[in-house]
């Protein structure tokens, strides 16, 4: 989530659904990168957003706070906590390969018919790249879409 950018455009452009918006994020910064990274250099602890800023971007575009649900601490340990039955839209910011993983395995399954899944890191970061390619290896039903090489997406049949 970082400092919400992102997350309240994509709020303002479902307010006529009032569904839930769920971010996670340790608000600490990055986790350490794996082998499977590659070269990413250590951005451990780096790139350290702030829920308050969140909240602030939330409130001048007017986000009904009562939509956000603020999920802090590593993924690892916030999804499982997640009371999420269905979603509509992943954005996965979430740069190296365990994190980009876990949040296709966790939230796949969950993910709508006709629902996305855009991963923000995929030309990047390598870590992603290689969680993201793995996963369609396994589901050859599944496309990696992209718009101009910037934007990378899967769509639920």
């Amino acid at each position: 989530v970082l400092d919400g950018g992102t997350a309240a455009l994509m709020a303002y452009g479902s307010v006529r659904s009032r569904r839930e918006v769920h971010l996670f994020d340790s608000w600490e910064g990055l986790p350490d990168a794996t082998e499977k990274d590659g070269d990413s250099g250590d951005w451990a602890g780096d790139v350290v957003g702030s829920d308050a800023r969140v909240r602030s971007v939330m409130r001048r575009l007017e986000i009904d706070p009562k939509r956000l649900v603020f999920h802090k601490g590593w993924f690892d340990q916030t999804f499982p906590k997640a009371n999420i039955q269905q979603v509509a839209l992943v954005h996965v910011d979430a740069d190296f390969y365990e994190s980009v993983r876990l949040s296709i395995e966790t939230w796949f399954p969950k993910l709508s018919r006709g629902g996305f899944m855009q991963f923000d890191d995929y030309s990047a970061f390598i870590g992603c790249q290689r969680a993201v390619d793995e996963f369609l290896s396994t589901n050859p039903g599944l496309r990696l879409e992209t718009i101009d090489n910037i934007a990378f997406f899967i769509r639920r049949p």
